[in-house]
């Protein structure tokens, strides 16, 4: 019942999503036109969760996961007290990705903080990103803070993001920040509004490129989760700056008995015309206790090859 304190109605909780969604997307529209044109880090938009990439990159409304910084901060708010997660995949030439993310409440209150680092190695195909010279020693950091305040059902966060690009020993550097909205209904549905790099790249005279992203998403448990069966649903649209929209849908299923069992999950997403990636992923997950070994496959990534990816999610 703690989640439905102090709400009036279905009605106004619509009314104050709806009026919040507004006045970010206007505000994220005005800053947007100060945004550099120059290379995109591959790190901005990248599915760092592993949950998230076994469902073709949805995350606005995958509450509950410190994996949520990534995607939307506002996700955090269904985070009982401490979680952690952590993943890796490989890239060809001697490449990486591995990334983190620690989160926990404290009253009204979540935080949150993130942190990746991709290693492209010196092959030009690893990275899709213009203005790097072939044969670049490429490498990239992102790290990320939120804060998450949490009324009733509603809550709402901020991000602050900090990139560094390096090529060979030269190093540009980006500042930006997201905005979200969720509303969890019990651990039976969520709704989430995100904007990602509102005002684009904050850093002055830099060749950093921050597109905007901006998601709203809808999951639905069919199920209570915290029984034996799972069976979750969960669409999102997305709207990238200077792109076409995108839409994506994806279902997790499995059986979980005393503390251990297993998960899977799928989903569809529309591509656009001019990338390698696919429009299927798949994943799972092994569940032990409060802890989650998680697995995604993407069968075509930007440089038309198959991913694995691996990670492991931890909720005290």
């Amino acid at each position: 019942m703690y989640w439905l304190a102090g709400c009036r109605g279905p009605s106004r909780i619509v009314t104050r999503l709806l009026a919040v969604a507004f006045g970010v997307t206007m505000c994220g529209g005005l800053l947007s036109a100060q945004t550099q044109q120059g290379t995109v880090p591959a790190s901005v938009f990248l599915p760092v969760s592993v949950r998230s990439a076994g469902l073709n990159g949805a995350g606005a409304a995958l509450v509950g996961d410190a994996g949520a910084v990534f995607s939307n901060p506002a996700a955090l708010a269904t985070l009982r007290h401490i979680g952690l997660e952590g993943a890796y995949r490989s890239i060809p030439s001697s490449g990486g990705v591995a990334n983190g993310a620690l989160a926990w409440r404290i009253r009204q209150f979540h935080l949150g903080f993130g942190g990746a680092y991709i290693n492209h190695g010196t092959d030009p195909t690893n990275y899709p990103m213009q203005r790097i010279p072939a044969g670049s020693d490429v490498r990239e950091r992102l790290g990320t803070g939120s804060l998450v305040y949490r009324f009733g059902v509603i809550a709402l966060g901020g991000t602050v993001k900090y990139v560094r690009l390096s090529v060979d020993d030269q190093d540009e550097r980006a500042w930006s920040g997201d905005l979200g909205i969720a509303i969890a209904i019990f651990d039976i549905m969520a709704f989430g509004f995100s904007m990602q790099n509102v005002g684009g790249n904050w850093k002055d005279q830099s060749t950093l490129e921050m597109p905007r992203l901006t998601r709203f998403g809808f999951t639905m448990n069919y199920v209570d989760p915290q029984e034996s069966f799972r069976l979750l649903s969960t669409l999102e649209f997305q709207w990238p700056e200077g792109r076409s929209s995108r839409f994506v849908g994806g279902v997790e299923a499995g059986i979980v008995v005393s503390g251990v069992g297993l998960i899977g999950r799928g989903a569809y997403g529309s591509q656009p015309d001019d990338t390698q990636l696919s429009e299927f992923t798949a994943g799972g997950s092994v569940v032990v206790a409060r802890f989650s070994f998680d697995y995604a496959y993407q069968p075509s990534d930007s440089r038309g090859e198959p991913t694995h990816r691996f990670g492991l999610r931890i909720s005290l």
